[in-house]
C-alpha cells in the first residue's frame, strides 16, 4: 500500500499562510464594515400569517353565508345588475379608437420596449466612436545623480600616428543631470484600417554638475500604418457600424411588433369586458325571471293549484341563477381590471371609480375574404419575417468580415520626422523647419497562419449561421400562412355561429313563454321551465361569446397579415390626448 504525498514543507507553510489570510486573518480590515444594502432584507424571516388577521369584518359561517344570499333580490326590470349598483360608481365610455390612443401613450409594457431602440442607437453611437481622433500627450521629469563609474580599455585609431594604437581606460566623470520631456500628438483612425499620427516633443536636458550644460532638442513626427490585406478596406472596416445599424432597425422593428401586440391584446381585453358586461347582464335577467317565477309558484300553491314541491323546484333554479349571477359580477370585474392594466391611466384606477363603459358596437357583418390575398399581404407586411430578413443581411456582411480574417497579415509602416538641437526650446523648434535633419523610415511586416483553422472555422460558422437565417425564414413564411388560412376560417366559422346562436335565442325565447304559458295552466311544472329558462340563457351566453369570438377573429386576421384594426401601421411618436393642449 502506497502511502500518500506529504506536501512540502514550504508549500505547506503557504497554504496555511493563505488559509489564515482568507478566513481568520483580514489585510484589509476595513473591508469587514461594509455592509449591503437594504441589511433588513438579511435578518427578515418567513412569517407566519393568516388570513383572518387581515379581514376588515368578523368570518362567516356557511350559515350567515346562506341566510344573506336567501335575502338578496333581484333589481328590478330596466335597472343596472346588482355589480353596479353595489359600487355606485361614475363610468367612463370608452371607444376602440380612445383604448387604443391610451395604450400607446400609458402601456408600461409598451414603455419598457421604447428603450430598446435608443439603446441600439447607443451601440451604432459606440461603433462610430471608435473612428474618433485621439489627442495624446506625455510629461516627464527626472533627476539623475549618477556617482564616476570605470568602463573597459579601448584601443583608439587615429589620424594622428601618435594616437593610433593608444589603449586607455575611460571612467565616465560623476554627473548631476535633469531631464524635462514634454510630446503631443493627434492620432487619427481611418476606415481603411490604418491610423494616421502626427506629434511632436520639446526635450531639455541640463547637467549641473561637474560642469553646467544645457541642451534643447525639438522633433516633429509623422507616421503612418495600414494594413494591406487582413483588416484592410472600408468593408470590414466599417461592418461593426453597419451590424450596429441593421440592429438598430431589428430593434425598431421589435418594438413596433411589440407595440402590435398589446395593441392586439387590449382590444381582445376590451371585448372580453364587452361579453363579461352582456354575461352580467344575461344573468341579471336570468336571476329575476327566475325569482318571478318562485313569486308565482308561492301564489299558485297559496291558492291550491299547484302542489308545494313546486316551490322547492322553483328555489332550486333561483340558487343556481344566482350562482351564476355572482360569477357573472366577479368576471366583469376582473375584465374591468384587465383592459385597465393595458390602459394604465391615473384616470383609470385599478379599483375604484370610474368604471369602464364599453362605448363601441361590435361589428355584425359577415365578411368574406380572399385568403391567398391576405397571405401574400402578410408576407409582405409581417414585421417577424421583415426582422429575419434584417438579420441575414447581418449575417451577411459578418461573412465578409470572416473571409476578411483568413487573409494572412501585411503591415505597411511609414514615418518620417525632423529633429533640431538649439539653445532654447523656441530657437529648436523654429529651426527643426529648415530640415536640417530629418528621419525616415518604411517597413513592410507580414504573418502567414500555417494552417488558418481558426479563421476559417469562423468564416464556416457565419456561413452556417446565414443559412441557418435562410430556413428560419422559410420556416417562418409557412407559419404565417398557415396562421392567416386558420384565422379567415375561424372569422367565417364565428360569423356562422353568430347566425346560428341568433336563431338559437329566438327558438329558446318561444319555447321559455310557451313552458311558462303550459304551466300556468298546469300543463307543465316548473322543472320544465326552469329547463326551458337555462336553454334560454345558455343561448343567450352563446350568442354573446360568438359575437365576441368574431370580433377577436377580426383581430387576428389583421395581425395575420402584420396591421391592426383601424390601422394600416403602428405610429409609436408621442400623441396628443383630446382635449389636450397642442391636440387637434
Amino acid at each position: 500500500m502506497s502511502r500518500p504525498r506529504s506536501v512540502p514543507r514550504r508549500s505547506g507553510a503557504a497554504l496555511a499562510a493563505l488559509v489564515a489570510v482568507s478566513g481568520g486573518c483580514n489585510l484589509w480590515p476595513g473591508l469587514g464594515s461594509i455592509d449591503v444594502p437594504y441589511p433588513e432584507l438579511r435578518e427578515r424571516a418567513i412569517e407566519r400569517r393568516s388570513l383572518e388577521s387581515r379581514a376588515v369584518a368578523p368570518p362567516q359561517s356557511v350559515d350567515d353565508g346562506v341566510e344573506a344570499v336567501r335575502q338578496r333580490r333581484p333589481a328590478a326590470d330596466g335597472e343596472p345588475p346588482r355589480a353596479v349598483q353595489q359600487l355606485e360608481q361614475p363610468t367612463v365610455p370608452l371607444t376602440v379608437e380612445r383604448m387604443r390612443l391610451l395604450v400607446l401613450q400609458n402601456n408600461l409594457d409598451l414603455d419598457v420596449a421604447l428603450y430598446d431602440p435608443a439603446l441600439a442607437r447607443t451601440r451604432v453611437s459606440q461603433e462610430i466612436g471608435k473612428f474618433d481622433a485621439v489627442i495624446g500627450g506625455a510629461f516627464r521629469y527626472a533627476r539623475k545623480d549618477l556617482p564616476p563609474l570605470d568602463g573597459p580599455l579601448v584601443d583608439f585609431t587615429s589620424t594622428d600616428p601618435d594616437l593610433d594604437k593608444a589603449r586607455v581606460k575611460l571612467t565616465e566623470v560623476a554627473q548631476r543631470t535633469e531631464l524635462l520631456d514634454l510630446g503631443l500628438g493627434v492620432t487619427v483612425p481611418l476606415p481603411t484600417g490604418g491610423k494616421v499620427s502626427v506629434d511632436g516633443l520639446l526635450s531639455q536636458k541640463d547637467v549641473l554638475d561637474p560642469q553646467r550644460f544645457e541642451q534643447y532638442v525639438a522633433a516633429t513626427r509623422f507616421s503612418f500604418s495600414q494594413p494591406l490585406l487582413r483588416n484592410a478596406g472600408t468593408d470590414v472596416n466599417l461592418a461593426s457600424i453597419r451590424i450596429a445599424r441593421v440592429g438598430e432597425r431589428i430593434s425598431e422593428v421589435r418594438t413596433r411588433l411589440a407595440a402590435l401586440r398589446i395593441l392586439s391584446r387590449a382590444e381582445k381585453a376590451y371585448w372580453r369586458l364587452y361579453a363579461a358586461r352582456r354575461f352580467l347582464d344575461v344573468r341579471a335577467e336570468q336571476f329575476r325571471l327566475a325569482s318571478e317565477n318562485l313569486e308565482l309558484v308561492r301564489a299558485r300553491v297559496a291558492q291550491g293549484i299547484t302542489p308545494t314541491v313546486e316551490i322547492s323546484r322553483a328555489e332550486v333554479g333561483v340558487y343556481k341563477q344566482l350562482q351564476a349571477l355572482i360569477e357573472a359580477e366577479t368576471s366583469w370585474r376582473l375584465r374591468q381590471r384587465e383592459l385597465k392594466t393595458y390602459l394604465a391611466t391615473a384616470d383609470l384606477p385599478l379599483r375604484g371609480e370610474p368604471l369602464v363603459d364599453i362605448a363601441t358596437d361590435p361589428l355584425l357583418a359577415g365578411l368574406e375574404l380572399d385568403a391567398d390575398a391576405l397571405v401574400e399581404s402578410a408576407l409582405a407586411e409581417r414585421l417577424e419575417l421583415f426582422e429575419v430578413e434584417l438579420g441575414i443581411v447581418q449575417e451577411g456582411i459578418r461573412i465578409g468580415v470572416a473571409e476578411n480574417q483568413t487573409l494572412p497579415i501585411a503591415n505597411l509602416d511609414f514615418k518620417w520626422g525632423t529633429l533640431e538641437r538649439d539653445r532654447d526650446f523656441g530657437s529648436a523648434w523654429t529651426s527643426q523647419w529648415d530640415l536640417d535633419h530629418h528621419e525616415l523610415s518604411v517597413g513592410l511586416g507580414f504573418e502567414i497562419p500555417i494552417t488558418n483553422q481558426q479563421a476559417r472555422a469562423r468564416l464556416d460558422g457565419a456561413i452556417l449561421s446565414r443559412a441557418r437565417a435562410l430556413a428560419s425564414r422559410e420556416a417562418r413564411s409557412l407559419a404565417i400562412r398557415q396562421e392567416v388560412y386558420d384565422a379567415v376560417d375561424l372569422l367565417r366559422q364565428n360569423w356562422q355561429r353568430i347566425v346560428a346562436a341568433r336563431q338559437q335565442v329566438i327558438v329558446a325565447g318561444v319555447n321559455y313563454d310557451a313552458e311558462r304559458r303550459q304551466f300556468e295552466q298546469g300543463l307543465r311544472t316548473m322543472r320544465e321551465v326552469l329547463e326551458a329558462l337555462s336553454d334560454l340563457g345558455d343561448a343567450q351566453i352563446s350568442e354573446i361569446r360568438a359575437i365576441t369570438d368574431y370580433q377577436v377573429s377580426q383581430i387576428d386576421v389583421a395581425f395575420a397579415t402584420g396591421t391592426l384594426l383601424g390601422y394600416a401601421r403602428v405610429d409609436l411618436t408621442p400623441l396628443e390626448l383630446p382635449g389636450s393642449p397642442g391636440a387637434d
